[in-house]
């Protein structure tokens, strides 16, 4: 079984038997500047990027408005949750989502920031924050929120606490202002979480692999073997087709096209992949082999070109000749 950790937790209880399939992982740009971004706010580098600062302020604010005083304040800190016992832990930090010590019946994680506030309305509350730098919007009621705030309210360090704030700070590209999502929960609340994390993990030692689709299929890392998947992506391309194209199925045709594109060129990327691995490349039913080659290409700059072009002596006019314009239709998703 893989490893489960905090940031899978809605993929866990969508679908338990995704932790039995193959994982492939992979990571994006956008998922390696969301780790340079991160790591930017854990030296409290935050005038460093724009959005860096943007989700400073936004927490700076959001506690002077609310009248809260943190203490106890630790960041990249990793935890993890027993789903057995229903007991939550604080360990060292060995490493960047270092997860090694962790047990098999614990799932672990790292809080970006946690600390004990005081004041406001409420007695003593543990704040579970974590900063999000992509443009995809995420609220303070994921599980991987609910998990993390299990893990360290359930530890000996905060036996004494009942009530924790998840709180996510959103600072997309470009922003000028960060969004900030609040949400409390109780002690009871948290335990029924992990209550149900445990079930969903029982499911998958028990040997079962439910396969159930949905929103956490999304960065699965096990999507490119996952059955549920390619039967939707094969009945797809099936000679029978998806069926009538009706105003109504159209829509639904066009998301379940939009993620097959996905997975096929995942596993594209999978294929040439171990072609390149490969001395003599994959052999290919008929005799053939699919070999990794090198190739160049030259383009023109067209800017570096028409500078060089002004400097010889060419007019605006002879230089706007020279280009040429296309007109092809496309579509976009528009809200």
């Amino acid at each position: 079984m893989n490893r489960v950790t905090a940031s899978a937790s809605e993929r866990l209880l969508q679908c338990p038997g995704h932790a039995r399939l193959p994982w492939v992982r992979s990571e994006s740009e956008a998922a390696a500047e969301g780790t340079r971004l991160h790591a930017l706010m854990e030296r409290e580098e935050w005038d460093a990027e724009p959005q860096t600062y943007a989700a400073r302020m936004a927490w700076v604010e959001w506690l002077t408005e609310s009248g809260y005083s943190p203490t106890q304040v630790l960041v990249e800190q990793p935890v993890a949750i027993d789903t057995a016992t229903r007991r939550g832990r604080l360990f060292s930090n060995t490493g960047h989502r270092d997860y090694s010590t962790a047990t098999r019946e614990e799932i672990p994680g790292t809080i970006d920031l946690l600390a004990v506030i005081e004041g406001g309305s409420r007695m003593a509350s543990l704040v579970v924050l974590d900063w999000k730098f992509g443009r995809e919007p995420v609220h303070a009621d994921s599980a991987q929120l609910r998990t993390l705030a299990a893990a360290a309210m359930l530890a000996p360090e905060y036996a004494h606490i009942e009530w924790a704030l998840c709180i996510i700070v959103q600072a997309p590209p470009g922003c000028d202002e960060a969004n900030i999502s609040v949400l409390g929960y109780g002690r009871d609340q948290l335990v029924a979480h992990v209550e149900m994390l445990g079930d969903a993990l029982n499911e998958v030692s028990e040997g079962a692999v439910n396969l159930r689709r949905g929103e956490a299929c999304k960065y699965c890392p096990a999507e490119t073997s996952c059955p549920a998947q390619l039967a939707s992506l094969s009945a797809l391309v099936a000679p029978s087709g998806p069926g009538p194209i009706t105003p109504e199925r159209a829509g639904a045709i066009w998301l379940e096209l939009r993620q097959a594109k996905k997975r096929l060129e995942a596993i594209e990327d999978a294929c040439k992949a171990l072609a390149a691995e490969l001395p003599e490349g994959l052999p290919l039913p008929g005799g053939k082999r699919l070999v990794a080659t090198t190739r160049s290409r030259t383009t023109i700059d067209a800017k570096a070109l028409e500078a060089v072009a002004r400097q010889h002596g060419a007019t605006g006019d002879e230089i706007a000749a020279c280009a040429r314009t296309t007109t092809y239709s496309t579509t976009q998703e528009i809200k």
